[in-house]
């Protein structure tokens, strides 16, 4: 995973430093198959077996964002303590195992209670669910504070590029396993009732939690590098470095605006691929999770030594600008063509993996507790700030389009323009999305302001280079083989 050469120059631990930085690793592959389990077709139709409406399903793409405002009290909590792994375990443990109360309170009520306390059931998983998200509020800001004490900067974008490359090896298994558990036990000729499918989703819930238990069991061994708690100031003295930092805070209103946009997607997509396109629960982990997931894999390396070779900057752009046709190609996507939806969820995976890599390397800059050349001592505060600003955007994004959903429900529109399909809620919030990545790429990106970092231009000709120098070579490494194997029997002769 990392070269010794790859490690920083200290004699003392470099042992302990590789072994760490594997176990990070190691925790993901076990952590994205649980986030994988629990998003795509099973919560979607979980949620759509409990009734609910267009704008509960608007609110629970929310959630995670609304539930990401418990970011800022718990870095308050991190820097006067300085415990970030206690912080980190206890909130993320609770976090993991809520998943038990999902799958099983909300199916405990409607059998208790009949069908008359589905409506019951379904705000009580609402709730479960906000205060699941809220784990992770609590736990994200200590564990990148944390790690930007562990690993060295000058390898942060391809490490954490390729630790998220093993989490998508795991998660292609176990997204395609999902689909075809729902397939045949929740969507088979003989459909079973409510809580049937209801089961079928808490039972995968249930699994899904054991591997996210096991991902932050692995942290219990890691170090923590020491942190003296920061002086009891007060709390908007706190946050007073983030918000005084023009570009921190660019690069954050970039990276919100295009999560507002991206949640006007949502789980209204998913919605759409079962409710209007039809297609089977497989066929919908394929397309909006497993295609995206090789995607990411393919190029998440590229995008992270791109970021630490070319800079933040050109990434942003290069992906910023290729996630404005994705948005808006969606509404071309029907049962004529359903390909294309394969298409747009690859790239749009792709190109987003290029935002967050650039937005994540930009964070970790500020979030060590060393301080940085302008003097000014990095936090949790940074990390909190960060992810106010990207998950308050995100909050208003899923409200608003379901909002939308629900007001214009029945509401349909032809174009003139003979290639338009007709115009529903789903199409108005797709090319809404579109627009909005548009707005990101024009207004924010020319005031980011980085001195080192290459043009565009040319860290697009680096990546695509490094792409298809690497494709030359998978090509061609069958026939090395068959060479070597050639050479190899003419030896044994």
């Amino acid at each position: 995973m990392t070269t010794d050469s790859d490690l920083p120059a200290d004699p003392e631990s470099p042992g302990d430093l590789r072994r760490t930085m594997r176990l990070v690793t190691l925790g993901w592959v076990f952590g994205s198959v649980w986030l994988t389990m629990v998003s795509g077709a099973p919560i979607a139709i979980f949620a759509r077996q409990l009734d609910a409406s267009e704008f509960q399903f608007g609110l629970l793409t929310a959630m995670p964002f609304l539930a990401s405002l418990m970011s800022m009290p718990a870095s308050v909590l991190i820097e006067r303590t300085g415990q970030r792994k206690a912080i980190f375990l206890i909130s993320l443990f609770a976090q993991r195992f809520l998943w038990f109360a999902i799958a099983t309170v909300p199916v405990w009520i409607i059998i208790s209670g009949g069908e008359s306390w589905v409506g019951t059931a379904t705000v009580i998983f609402l709730v479960l669910a906000f205060f699941m998200h809220a784990g992770v509020a609590v736990g994200g800001p200590a564990w990148v504070s944390w790690m930007a004490d562990i690993i060295p900067e000058r390898v942060r974008g391809k490490y954490f590029a390729r630790r998220r490359q093993w989490g998508v090896l795991s998660a292609i298994p176990a997204a395609y396993i999902v689909g075809w558990v729902m397939d045949h036990f929740a969507h088979g000729d003989g459909h079973p009732d409510r809580v049937g499918i209801l089961i079928v989703c808490g039972v995968i819930f249930s699994i899904a939690a054991v591997f996210g238990i096991v991902d932050i069991a692995l942290f219990l061994p890691v170090k923590e590098p020491h942190r003296a708690p920061a002086e009891k100031a007060p709390l908007h003295t706190i946050f007073a470095s983030p918000l005084r930092d023009r570009q921190f805070l660019i690069f954050a209103g970039f990276v919100g605006t295009m999560t507002f946009a991206i949640s006007f997607m949502g789980q209204f997509v998913t919605l759409y691929m079962i409710e209007r396109l039809q297609i089977s629960a497989k066929a919908t982990q394929l397309m909006l999770l497993i295609a995206p997931l090789v995607a990411t894999f393919l190029v998440l390396g590229h995008w992270g030594r791109a970021v630490d070779r070319m800079g933040k900057k050109p990434v942003m752009a290069i992906a910023g600008l290729g996630l404005v046709p994705v948005g808006l190609g969606w509404i071309f996507v029907n049962p004529a063509s359903p390909w294309l939806g394969y298409v747009l969820s690859a790239a749009g995976a792709a190109l987003w993996a290029g935002v967050e890599v650039a937005n994540f390397n930009f964070v970790l800059e500020f979030s060590g507790s060393e301080e940085s050349e302008t003097g000014v001592r990095g936090g949790s505060n940074f990390v909190a700030v960060n992810g106010a600003i990207i998950n308050v955007a995100g909050c208003l994004g899923g409200l608003a389009a379901g909002l939308i959903a629900q007001l214009l429900r029945e509401w349909q529109w032809q174009p003139t323009i003979r290639f338009l399909p007709t115009m529903t809620f789903y199409e108005l919030l797709f090319i809404i999305s579109g627009i909005l990545r548009l707005l990101a790429f024009v207004i924010f990106l020319p005031l980011i302001h980085e001195p080192q970092a290459r043009p565009a231009r040319e860290t697009l000709v680096y990546m695509t280079t490094n792409i298809y120098n690497n494709m030359v070579s998978a090509t061609l490494q069958p026939l090395r083989l068959a060479r070597l194997m050639k050479k190899a029997t003419y030896r044994d002769e």
